[in-house]
């Protein structure tokens, strides 16, 4: 592989003094090389795929100011780095090169080739999570460990500021950490099977929000915490924003509505405030990412920013510059956001505060204009003088000395311009989710790279079925599904140059778990619960486990916790039983099994 690099930039005189005095020191003492210097411990490096070249964009200053030649690395690629290193990150394989040298050191093959892996730049990483694979790669250290098996199918991970990385198996709903030095996952929690739902991080607690039942619960090393409503119903396939803005955790749903979700009853014990929503209008929205202050989400349909600090009006919109491929947001250990346009040609910068910079990202030198190099100088051997012989009389006359040549500076010239590259089939779709629900299963995918030529349709096929939608679609429910059946669900991009390679997911859909709770028959009980007051709670348990016991405790607003019952459920997870004498006449009265919670109901006076 060929490689050239290029730093830009003016470097004040005492460093370039200092650094001439080492350097020339180094040269007389036989020094055989400089020492390594670090460089760039911030900022975002990104792939211009045009160019084929790996540029730094400096958050601070908004300047483009180191490249590295990659040609090979394919358009989509996620750049990452670590201390002392960077990673071209692509299907099947990532490329290091140095940060101090900036020269390639090698390449790596990936646990898989079928998709890109969520990037996460934090404390003990880069973290590589390969959702549909299982299996996590950590980039720091002197060279990358060997992939981590966590063993299912994941959802969003996320990382609290300690480093530890947090994961949602989807099938399971064990929720796993993997600390900076482990090998393997631990997973001290669990959600209710079957829910859906992501992880987030509220300061420094991670937090589970359960779209099924509308709740949020913190997770701990000892377990999950009580799950508190979070007054919003919420659709399974809503977006969940992997960090908060100032204590509300950022969701999108389908319909293009952003809502900053206040999390006091779960970490905190300030006073609740109310949800914040902000309507986005239709599109195809990635997933929130927050700075602490301000939320941005970018639809890449539309090819717009949306960024949101959570007190003004409305949301500020910046486009994205139109450039072939697709748009992505990202965030790194700066605490700045980065969108990449489709092909890496410029960036936009998102300042902790909220303020956007566009930066153009090329070999020109970007947001300032790179400095030409000195011309190069032709020098002249020194002329010599031939001694008068002895005894012979020097000439008085001096003959004018030999003139120079003249100095030509060197003229560079530009390279022509690449050649224009063909369109190719669609990369595959990205992100693919399939989430169960009663008799049907909901897939959602993120958009292809078109490889210059539009995708025209995502072709849908599983075991017993197949369906085809537009090319601006991002989503499909499959319907008509038997409970309990494994369906394997596969799909495919579609330009006029070809198709993807697929993309797959599994599922198995399953009556949805409900707890509700009535007033059952009236009867008396003893002295202080008689009728006409006295009654049986009824209670209805939906979808849970089969053939499990299931321990149910009666709550009410006086008494907490003032009575419970183990029952087992039936081959298909359903219970129903009447249990708990209940007179208390005013309050408020409700069960909870496994961390699940039933509906409320008012205890009348009859």
């Amino acid at each position: 592989m060929g490689i050239s690099v290029k730093w830009r930039g003016r470097v004040p005189v005492a460093l370039l003094t200092a650094a001439s005095l080492t350097v020339a020191g180094l040269a007389i003492g036989g020094a055989s090389g400089v020492p390594q210097l670090e460089f760039l411990q911030s900022g975002h490096w990104m792939l211009n795929s045009a160019l084929g070249k790996v540029f730094h964009v400096d958050g601070a200053t908004k300047q483009v100011n180191a490249e590295v030649a990659m040609p090979d690395a394919e358009q989509g690629s996620l750049v990452v780095q670590s201390d002392s290193s960077g990673y071209v990150i692509g299907k099947g394989k990532y490329t290091e090169f140095g940060k101090s040298t900036l020269r390639v050191e090698g390449t790596t093959a990936a646990p898989t080739e079928a998709e890109l892996p969520v990037a996460l730049q934090v404390a003990g990483g880069p973290y590589l999570v390969y959702r549909e694979t299982g299996s996590v790669v950590r980039l720091s250290g002197d060279k990358p460990t060997p992939p981590i098996s966590i063993g299912e199918r994941l959802g969003h991970p996320v990382a609290t500021p300690d480093g530890t990385l947090w994961l949602h198996k989807i099938e399971s709903g064990q929720l796993c950490h993997l600390s900076a030095d482990a090998t393997a996952p631990s997973c001290p929690a669990a959600i209710t099977a079957g829910h859906a739902g992501g992880l987030t991080v509220v300061g420094d607690q991670p937090v589970f929000v359960d779209t099924t039942a509308d709740t949020m619960q913190v997770v701990q090393d000892s377990g999950i915490g009580p799950p508190k409503a979070i007054g919003t119903n919420m659709p399974d396939t809503t977006k969940i924003g992997p960090g908060d803005v100032t204590g509300r955790v950022p969701m999108v749903d389908p319909s293009g509505t952003l809502y900053l979700v206040d999390t006091a009853d779960v970490v905190s014990d300030r006073p609740p405030a109310q949800t914040v929503v902000v309507p986005l209008g239709p599109g195809d929205y990635t997933t929130p990412e927050s700075t602490g202050s301000t939320v941005a989400v970018l639809d890449q349909r539309g090819g717009t920013l949306h960024t949101y600090d959570g007190t003004s009006g409305k949301p500020e919109k910046t486009p994205v510059p139109a450039e072939r491929g697709t748009p992505r947001l990202t965030k790194n250990e700066d605490k700045r956001l980065y969108v990449e346009s489709g092909e890496g040609k410029h960036v936009l910068v998102v300042d902790p505060e909220g303020k956007v910079t566009p930066v153009p990202v090329d070999s020109t030198g970007g947001s300032r204009t790179s400095e030409a190099p000195p011309p190069e100088s032709t020098t002249t051997p020194p002329s010599t003088t031939t001694p008068p012989a002895l005894g012979t009389q020097q000439p008085t006359a001096q003959q004018p000395p030999a003139q120079q040549p003249t100095q030509q500076p060197t003229q560079r010239r530009q390279p022509p311009p690449p050649p224009p590259i063909p369109a190719s089939p669609p990369g595959a779709p990205g992100g693919l989710t399939a989430t169960p629900g009663n008799g049907s299963v909901v897939l959602a995918w993120g958009a292809a790279a078109d490889n210059g030529a539009p995708v025209t349709a995502y072709h849908i096929s599983w075991n017993g079925g197949s369906a085809s939608v537009g090319g601006g679609e991002r989503g499909f429910t499959a319907s008509g599904l038997a409970n309990g059946t494994a369906y394997t669900f596969t799909v495919v991009a579609q330009n006029s140059a070809g198709s993807s390679s697929p993309a797959t997911a599994a599922a198995t859909p399953r009556q949805p778990t409900t707890l509700t709770i009535s007033r059952g028959r009236t009867e008396t009980f003893n002295e202080d619960c008689q009728k006409p007051d006295c009654s049986l709670i009824h209670i209805e348990l939906r979808g849970f486990a089969p053939n499990t016991d299931y321990t149910i405790v009666a709550h009410s607003t006086k008494w907490p916790a003032f009575n419970d019952h183990t029952s087992r459920s039936d081959a298909q997870g359903n219970v129903t039983t009447d249990r708990f004498h209940f007179g208390g006449v005013g309050q408020e009265v409700w069960v909870v099994v496994n961390g699940v919670e039933s509906n409320r109901i008012y205890w009348e006076d009859r």
